[in-house]
Order: C-alpha cells, then sequence, then structure tokens
C-alpha cells in the first residue's frame, strides 16, 4: 500500500475515535465509503457521516470506550476489539458491550466500516473459566503462551529503551514484529494486553518522554516543534495531542513550567 501503512492509518483513526473528532475522522473516509451500523441496520455514506458521527459522540459522552486488540489479516484491513461500559437512563445498572469493527483501507483511505456487537448486562458476563478458555484459544491460535507473552514483553521494552528507536519517524508495528522476530499479531497481542496499549501509543509515550527530558535539560531557547519532530512525530497536531493527553497541558505550559532563570 502506497503512503500510510494499516497500522499508521487506524492507529489516527482511533487517535481521533478517542478524542470525538469528527473532522479528522471525516478526513479519513473515502467519497464512496460504506459504515454498516449494526445498531440502526443503516449503512452510512459520505454525505451523511458527519451528522451520524456527531449523533454518536452526543448520546455516549460519558461511556468508557476501551480498545483492547487489534488483528491485522492483511495490509488492507483490520479486526479492533473493543469493551465500552453504558449506563441504562433510569436504571442502577451499566451494560457492558464487545464488539468488533472490521475497517477496510484502499489507497490511504477508509472504505468500509462493519460494526458487530455483543451486549451483556453484568449479571450476564461469562464465568470466569469460560474467559479462560476463550483467552486459551486465542493464545493458542497465536502461538503464544505465558512465558513467550512474558518473554515478548520484556524484548519489547528492551527494545525501546535501547537505541531510541520511536525517534524513526517510520517506525510501525510490521518493522518491529520482523526485528523482533514474531508476527505482527503476537506484537499487537502483547503489547495490548500485557502494556495495556496500542502499538502507537507505546510508541508516543516514548516520543513524549524524550520531547519532555529535552524540554527540562534545555540551557537555551529552542523550538517545540523543532523538538517535537526530532522525536519522530509526523504531524504537530498529532504531537500536540499526545502531549497534553499525557501530561494534562500543552507544550507551551509545560516549558514555561521547566524553564531555567
Amino acid at each position: 500500500m502506497p503512503g500510510k501503512s494499516i497500522e499508521e492509518i487506524v492507529g489516527k483513526y482511533l487517535d481521533n475515535w478517542k478524542a470525538s473528532d469528527i473532522g479528522g475522522l471525516k478526513s479519513m473516509y473515502a467519497p464512496d465509503v460504506k459504515y454498516h451500523d449494526l445498531t440502526s441496520g443503516a449503512i452510512i455514506g459520505f454525505d451523511d457521516i458527519e451528522p451520524f458521527l456527531s449523533n454518536t459522540f452526543d448520546m455516549e459522552p460519558d461511556s468508557d470506550f476501551i480498545f483492547n486488540n487489534i488483528v491485522y489479516p492483511n495490509d488492507e484491513s483490520a479486526f479492533i476489539h473493543w469493551t465500552q461500559n453504558l449506563s441504562v437512563p433510569g436504571r442502577r445498572r451499566n451494560v457492558d458491550v464487545a464488539g468488533v469493527e472490521l475497517i477496510v483501507v484502499r489507497d490511504c483511505k477508509i472504505v468500509s466500516i462493519h460494526e458487530f456487537y455483543d451486549y451483556r448486562l453484568p449479571e450476564q458476563k461469562p464465568e470466569e473459566e469460560d474467559k479462560s478458555t476463550v483467552q486459551a484459544e486465542q493464545l493458542r491460535k497465536l502461538g503464544l503462551d505465558e512465558d513467550r507473552m512474558l518473554e515478548i514483553k520484556e524484548n519489547v521494552q528492551r527494545f525501546f529503551e535501547v537505541g531510541e528507536p520511536y525517534l524513526d519517524p517510520d517506525i510501525n508495528l510490521v518493522g518491529v514484529a520482523e526485528q523482533l522476530h514474531v508476527t505482527r499479531n503476537q506484537l499487537s497481542f502483547v503489547i495490548n494486553n500485557m502494556l495495556s496499549c496500542s502499538f502507537y501509543d507505546l510508541v508516543n509515550q516514548h516520543r513524549i518522554s524524550y520531547v519532555q527530558d529535552v524540554i527540562k535539560s534545555a540551557d537555551s531557547k529552542f523550538s517545540v516543534v523543532t523538538v517535537a519532530l526530532e522525536a519522530g512525530f509526523n504531524s504537530i497536531s498529532g504531537f500536540y495531542s499526545a502531549f497534553k493527553k499525557a501530561t494534562g497541558m500543552t507544550p507551551t505550559a509545560y516549558s514555561k513550567l521547566h524553564a531555567k532563570n
């Protein structure tokens, strides 16, 4: 695929979704996109995608949305596994929603999304042994066990601590997986489940830490934007979003806080 990889596109899609960035999401859809909304049964096209997203975010402003795992069956599609906790209006109970989105990409634009839901009330969750069985089956398909997962986790942490690979603006899941001699699905699963974040969240954590260190140690004036680009960020807006998410403040405010007299 020319341009961005499927991992980069999905990473940006999730960032926009977490930020409720309707404009950012709309810019990622192809003109002939088809969004298959399972709840309504409708197939939403490009002209109707903006009000659909607005309505979705308005209806679920405080929901607990967690992206659990991403599986890439090929270079143009991804299965995003997620869970969400929603309050039931007028009742003292919550509904857990587990789901999967199949995203298909062509020429760096999203051409279709299919939603699959599984609604559960808390008391209707599977027993722990059932969960263990499901997880064991996932691990079997991925060729993983607890020892192998721990080994990959330690290798990932060591990889990011040595040589500063995150400074490469073109770093991606496939390339890192090849260097660690694992499949991208194995790497994605381990990062999601043992480090509790996505691949690009992990990359951005290290990039933000790098920027923070530079800001704290700088003896003279410098451009935060320049440091962000040195840290591997390709987008200034993406950098500002990631920095504020990690620190709770803008880069400018952080710089002023740590400015040397």
